[in-house]
């Protein structure tokens, strides 16, 4: 079977940017319609042959372009006919439509009214039938349903474990990441790059790029590789405008494949698991000492998706740490701000401060921060990783560092000194501080008057 050209998947992609065309057009004929039979608004119909006609047009643009979406392959072909034929049926009622309206098919005038309604009501119920087609095929067959009141929701329930050995790695640990992260692309209605990911044969069946999974092999996998890639490769997964995945969630699902085989019943237990990762395991189970520092965090109420949207353009990337938590790692890509824009780190830092309980890891990497943003930091209380390297952070901004859950600092490539260490030593929550890159030597942490319980600094 030859390969669909680039320019004709290209050209497909403006088929949701077109289709919207059509809807307005013909909808407006339909208002126009229902309007026009009141004699005060008579004279709004001549509008109606340009609405019918540019809806046609479109509509007839629409198919062409979808068309040329749908050899991608990358959609269930029966939804697919569906969609496709609706929409072929739309446009062929919209031609007869307007054929009708002026006069190229000749009807009695008693006949032409009833005609034109019974025309534009039909053309309204296909546009709506196709639409929803469309709809499950982008987002999944139950998008439209799924928050249905008093819809009954068949789920996998799985019984809670009380130890984390007893956890079937794939249902407890990998199914719940890919149902956040991955399966509203690759489903059964909608299958991005051929690649379904909603059951353990589909899986292993993999997809157009390859292996999905290669048992014993994450490093050949390509749900692992695409993860790894860089965010701006256009090969990255997931694609811009989803939340990627954590370093935690991208470690569960290494060691599903390297260390139980991407096997689908084993459990923890029964498999050799390092102890980052029961940890993890641990956290996301509700089972381990991290989870239950974070108990008190659960009851957050869900943060509004507008407020979200704020944060998000405004360059933060968030992503949600334990699943239905409302907890939020949330970086801010380094670079986002420059010496040419660094006025507006201040308000960056201010509509953050809308979800500032919610956070638990911040990033801010080389963003010139400076020991006068420390004070707007010690607003997320509830921070326990804090990345600030390669910022202009001195001796004065650590000494006014006040987070109480702070457990890992990073600091590399900043301006402290040996000075700092008494402070950070001083911090008891911390465990581990970064901070090679400094003028802070190993001989400067050996010589300095520290207490035994004190976080180990990492050089290198």
């Amino acid at each position: 079977m030859s390969q669909t050209p680039d320019f004709v998947l290209f050209l497909g992609r403006f088929h949701p940017l077109v289709v919207h065309l059509p809807i307005g057009f013909l909808f407006f004929a339909f208002v126009l319609e229902i309007f026009g039979k009141k004699k005060k608004y008579e004279n709004i119909t001549v509008a109606i042959p340009l609405a019918l006609m540019l809806g046609f047009l479109s509509a007839l643009i629409a198919c062409i372009l979808g068309y040329m979406l749908s050899l991608s392959g990358d959609y269930d072909e029966n939804m697919l006919d569906s969609h496709f034929w609706f929409g072929v049926f739309t446009t062929v009622l919209t031609l007869v439509a307007w054929l009708i309206r002026v006069d190229k098919i000749k009807l009695p005038n008693k006949n032409k009214l009833k005609a034109n309604i019974s025309a534009l009501t039909v053309i309204v119920i296909l546009l709506s039938v196709t639409g929803h087609y469309g709809g499950n095929l982008t987002h999944g067959s139950d998008y439209l349903t799924k928050y249905m009141p008093f819809n009954k929701k068949e789920e996998k329930v799985l019984v809670p474990v009380e130890k984390v050995e007893d956890a079937v790695v794939f249902d407890y640990l990998v199914a719940p990441i890919l149902d956040a992260k991955c399966t509203s692309c690759h489903n059964e209605s909608k299958k991005k790059g051929g690649l379904s990911l909603i059951d353990s044969l589909s899986i292993m069946k993999g997809g157009k790029g390859g292996e999905a999974v290669v048992v014993g092999s994450a490093n050949k996998s390509e749900i692992v590789k695409r993860v790894l890639l860089d965010p701006h490769h256009e090969d990255f997964m997931p694609p811009e405008g989803k939340t990627p995945l954590t370093e935690e969630e991208i470690a569960v699902i290494t060691y599903w494949i390297n260390n139980a085989f991407a096997g689908f019943s084993n459990t923890v237990g029964a498999v050799k698991t390092p102890e980052n990762i029961t940890k993890i395991a641990s956290n996301m189970l509700g089972l381990s000492a991290g989870a239950a520092k974070q108990a008190s965090l659960k009851a957050l109420p869900k943060i509004p998706d507008d407020v979200l949207k704020e944060i998000v353009a405004q360059g933060f990337r968030v992503s949600e740490l334990v699943f239905n938590s409302n907890i939020y790692a949330v970086e801010l890509p380094a670079n986002t701000v420059t010496a040419n824009n660094s006025s507006e780190l201040k308000s960056k830092l201010e509509t953050l401060a809308k979800i500032k309980d919610n956070i638990l890891w911040l990033y801010l990497e080389d963003n010139q921060i400076t020991d006068s943003y420390i004070d707007d930091i010690n607003q997320f209380k509830n921070v326990q990783k804090l990345k600030l390297n390669k910022n202009n952070i001195t001796d004065a901004g650590i000494s006014k560092i006040n987070l109480p859950q702070l457990e890992v600092l990073n600091l590399f490539g900043t301006k402290i000194t040996k000075a700092s260490l008494p402070v950070l030593a001083n911090i008891k929550t911390l465990n581990k501080v970064y901070i090679w890159n400094t003028s802070i030597s190993k001989e400067d942490i050996e010589n300095t008057n520290l207490e035994n319980d004190v976080p180990d600094f990492v050089l290198n």
